[in-house]
């Protein structure tokens, strides 16, 4: 890889409740059985399990509260504190969307740590969330997806999907807050 070739992280979570394991969309978690869990299956190229009704039952029943649809202002107090922390670090997003149900970041300019750089957008969020519905709460569930994208191709792609995303509360494209509509929130 050519050192002026494009890099950026599309960095992906869920909110708390979203996608349990046993989901019929799919999950990558460990699966129930009668005789124990089956290891999950994370493998790239490896297809998702999916619709396994103990298992998502027994994941519904261990919630330690309702899961989490969050609203407009939810998701301008979320973009915000991503924004700041961001800008903090000098990192850019060049694009992001906030759903009700999960969260997308187009991330450039940060350490070539998924982890890492997922940690702290998901840390920021999670206690401007809990400032803003006035006491702690887990609003995210835990790990998420780090994709890195090399080259401009690649990096197009992640933005188009991104872009492309339904039912946006709010979105960010090159470190601008976008409101409903697509236009720049002021």
């Amino acid at each position: 890889m050519a050192h002026d070739e494009p890099f950026a992280m599309l960095i992906t979570w869920t909110c708390y409740g979203q996608r349990l394991p046993g989901d019929p969309r799919g999950y990558v978690s460990n699966t129930l059985t009668s005789e124990g869990y089956l290891p999950k299956r994370n493998t790239p190229g490896t297809a998702y399990d999916r619709d396994d009704r103990a298992t998502y039952e027994r994941a519904r029943r261990l919630q330690k509260q309702p899961t989490v649809w969050l609203t407009l202002a939810q998701a301008n107090a979320a973009a915000d504190s991503i924004f700041k922390g961001v800008e903090e670090r000098h990192w850019l997003i060049l694009r992001g969307a906030i759903m009700a149900n999960h969260v997308h970041m187009l991330v450039t300019n940060c350490p070539d740590d998924g982890p890492a750089v997922r940690r702290i957008l998901k840390g920021v969020s999670q206690a401007a969330l809990s400032r803003h519905a006035g006491g702690p709460r887990t609003w995210w569930t835990r790990g998420g997806s780090d994709r890195y994208k090399h080259g401009h191709a690649a990096v197009e792609a992640a933005d188009r999907y991104v872009a492309n995303q339904a039912h946006v509360l709010v979105a960010i494209a090159n470190n601008e807050i976008i409101a409903a509509g697509g236009k720049p929130r002021g």
